[in-house]
């Protein structure tokens, strides 16, 4: 896994002959189906996607196991990484959320192997502190290159603890 820099640099190649890691495999006829029940929650679903519909599905999931501050701080973080994405990134890959074990994780992939900067100038400037907002409001931030064979890219994962 590539370390978080606020640089702006490029992913270094991966490919899993030399190590590099992928996302989980997962069911194709599961790709943009809700998982059933509460004992299994979690959704992933596939571009296009805006982030007004992966909040319904964080605000779905985190019904009953968080509180109103976890719940503005997840969709706050959803937000950023979706709008991100599609400002920065090339546009939505997947998108992906789950509860498991007191948190709840998010992963959001783009198209893009230029990893997110935060804000180094002039706080009066707009703009440039999405990054930093994400880290901050995160219990974990994580960064894995695209390896699926179809193009560059990236997925963010970030964590968040359910308070």
């Amino acid at each position: 896994m590539s370390e978080l820099t606020d640089e702006g640099s490029r992913l270094p190649e991966f490919s899993p002959a030399n190590g590099g890691s992928r996302l989980p495999e997962f069911d194709p006829e599961a790709v943009g189906v809700r998982s059933p029940g509460p004992e299994r929650r979690s959704v992933r679903i596939a571009a296009p996607l805006k982030a007004r519909g992966a909040r319904a599905e964080v605000i779905r999931l985190l019904a009953g196991v968080a509180g109103e501050r976890c719940v503005n701080d997840a969709l706050l973080v959803v937000s950023e990484l979706i709008s991100n994405a599609d400002r920065h990134g090339g546009g939505l890959r997947e998108f992906a959320a789950g509860v498991e074990d007191g948190h709840l994780w998010l992963e959001v992939a783009d198209h893009s192997e230029v990893l997110p900067e935060s804000a180094a100038h002039d706080p009066l400037v707009p703009g440039g502190f999405g990054w930093s907002l994400v880290r901050r409001l995160s219990a974990d931030a994580r960064i894995r290159p695209w390896t699926a064979g179809d193009g560059p890219g990236k997925t963010i994962v970030v964590s968040l603890r359910l308070e």
